[in-house]
């Protein structure tokens, strides 16, 4: 064993390892993590940003589900109108949605979260709003930024948020699940 390389402990005599586990999908031949584990990080591209803000009737995205401590979390994304504007300025909504597994009649998930535009432009922090210690549950299942940044913030090139070439914008959200009560439907 050589002690250099960082792997053995030699005043302790041991050599400690670390396995990051994930499954693969057999029908998409992705990798997917634990799904019991505690946290976990839900993100999704907006792609045609452009397109996204014209869009009359129904502007919202959704990002594919993630599995963190048995539930089901997922981004949803609208375009909105902001309420105070008197000029229809438009501005990005931000949703955090958490479902149970479809089993368990009542539920309650404390959690905490950082919701996040990511940066595309190196030496540009991304934009963050945390949310501390909120408890979703089968009566409230989301928690939302109604007005996270203008659109025009948004896509302003020199921000850093939206990458023009690609038109699209990347949002992220950590989540951290503290406490889960669950009751079965049987």
């Amino acid at each position: 064993m050589d002690p250099s390389n960082g792997f053995y402990n030699r005043k302790e005599d041991k050599v400690t390892l670390a396995i990051d586990l994930s499954v693969k999908d057999e029908k998409t031949e992705k990798c997917i993590s634990d799904p019991n584990k505690s946290n976990g990080k839900i993100s999704m591209d907006i792609e045609k940003v452009s397109e996204f803000a014209r869009e009359v009737i129904l502007s919202e995205r959704k990002s594919e589900t993630v599995h963190i401590k048995g539930f089901q979390w997922k981004i949803l994304a609208e375009i909105k109108t902001k309420k105070e504007s008197t000029d229809n300025e438009k501005c990005l909504a931000i949703y955090l949605l958490c479902d149970a597994p479809e089993k368990i009649k009542n539920w309650s998930c404390k959690s905490c979260a950082i919701f996040r535009i990511v940066s595309q432009k190196s030496g540009v922090p991304d934009i963050r709003r945390e949310l501390d210690d909120h408890i979703f549950d089968n009566k409230e299942n989301s928690w939302r930024y109604s007005n996270f940044i203008s659109f025009a913030e948004l896509i302003d090139h020199d921000k850093g948020f939206y990458d023009k070439s690609e038109d699209k914008v990347t949002i992220a959200i950590d989540v951290t699940v503290k406490e889960v009560k669950m009751e079965d439907k049987s």
